[in-house]
């Protein structure tokens, strides 16, 4: 064996011995553990090398043990998200803000439950999130929960008004009206972070009353309440800043019409709401039952399922059954959720409920994809919570981190 080739085959070996690197020069795809060294510093370790020709996100669920996972990307950013199949996601509904024993919670009980979520390692994750299984933005070890409150009714956006609540005058400063501090909407922005300019929350919303229970002046034009401008105001506000979901029309029991019937019914309240919202409510993907639904089918959902407005479809229904939700797909019919009452007569029930659940508890995983070795900017910058685990994927690179 000659001397060049001797140095031609330590060179090999030396090659084949870094991750990433193969043999014949090439590379492939790589994953760092972003980490810190004993004494404190940042540092990647622990590589994890991407077998030729495997798509990496696949790779590193699979190495991960997902079941099955979302994958969300933001620029040079992506999330792995666990998509779980065991567990369960309370999905709670309210309707009014008052201290009526039914269908009602006292502002004082809504700031507790809101503070209990926070407090409890609940995250709050919208109605489209929780149907799609995108658990991307939930911390890992957190629990995801789903709120909305039906009917627009009592206190869920109130303005203050001169003179009676409901036909008063709306007080406004520099023309911006004045919400009630104990408003269902108030509260929220007060307590709950938003999460991509929007609070993870959704109005379903029904013309059988005058939605939000205000009028600003305006003469009541009776059922179903079209053309008021403090109906379009609210309407607008919740879409740019909240979810708007469908609750119907005329809040009808959908037996009680017939699936032609309530189909109609639900057009039409979609209608009226994109009317409301100056032509396209664009948080609205979702829709509530009135009364829940029971006797869920087949028909029933190729009815709704099929619903359209300018090439729009509904991703899903929500039903009133007071049971905890399972895991989006695992089993279920997204046409058909259960949803869990939150009221004062139930209150320690609630509490309760939520103490003993088996939710399901998030992992996911914040990757940034570079073309070469070196360290993420923060973890913060990346969205990272104290308890995810960040990676850096090298793409076809190895070397040293900068």
């Amino acid at each position: 064996m000659t001397h060049i080739t001797c140095r031609i085959l330590l060179i090999l070996l030396l090659l084949s011995s870094f991750p990433g690197l193969s043999a014949a020069g090439e590379t492939s795809d790589v994953f760092w553990v972003y980490t810190k060294d004993r004494y404190n510093r940042a540092i990647l370790d622990n590589p994890i090398e991407v077998p030729e020709g495997r798509d990496p996100y696949q790779f590193l669920a699979e190495y991960k043990n997902y079941p099955d996972y979302f994958v969300r990307k933001e620029g040079d950013v992506t999330y792995l998200a666990e998509k779980a199949d065991t567990g369960v996601v309370p999905i709670l509904c309210l309707h009014k803000i008052s201290r009526e024993e039914d269908y009602a919670l006292t502002p004082d009980r809504f700031r507790k439950l809101l503070g209990y979520i926070d407090s409890n390692g609940w995250y709050l994750v919208s109605d489209l999130q929780y149907l799609h299984g995108d658990f991307s933005r939930v911390p890992t070890g957190y629990k995801p929960i789903v709120m909305g409150s039906d009917d627009a009714s009592h206190g869920t956006l109130i303005y203050q008004t001169r003179g009676d609540r409901q036909y008063g005058t709306v007080k406004r400063l520099f023309g911006k009206p004045l919400i009630d501090k104990d408003s269902m909407v108030a509260i929220l922005e007060r307590y709950v972070k938003r999460e991509e300019g929007r609070i993870n929350f959704t109005f379903y919303v029904s013309f059988d009353g005058i939605p939000f229970r205000q009028l600003d002046g305006f003469d009541n034009p009776g059922f179903p309440y079209r053309g008021v401008p403090v109906i379009a105001e609210k309407i607008k506000y919740l879409d740019e800043n909240f979810i708007i979901g469908i609750h119907s029309q005329s809040h009808p029991y959908v037996w009680d019409l017939g699936i032609k019937g309530f189909a109609e019914d639900i057009m039409k309240g979609w209608e009226q709401l994109d009317e409301y919202a100056g032509g396209e409510a664009k948080s609205l993907h979702t829709m509530a039952y009135p009364y829940g639904v029971r006797s869920f089918n087949l028909d029933l959902r190729n009815a709704l399922s099929s619903l359209n407005r300018n090439g729009k479809y509904l991703d899903g229904a929500f039903d009133f059954d007071n049971k905890l939700a399972p895991p989006p797909g695992f089993p279920g019919d997204s046409f058909d959720v259960s949803r869990f009452n939150v009221d004062n007569k139930h209150w320690d029930r609630l509490m309760r409920t939520l103490d003993g659940a088996d939710a399901v508890t998030t992992r996911r995983e914040i990757i940034w994809e570079v073309d070469t070795k070196r360290l993420p900017r923060s973890r913060y910058s990346l969205g990272a919570s104290p308890t995810d685990e960040i990676l850096v994927l090298v793409r076809g690179v190895s070397g040293s981190p900068e």
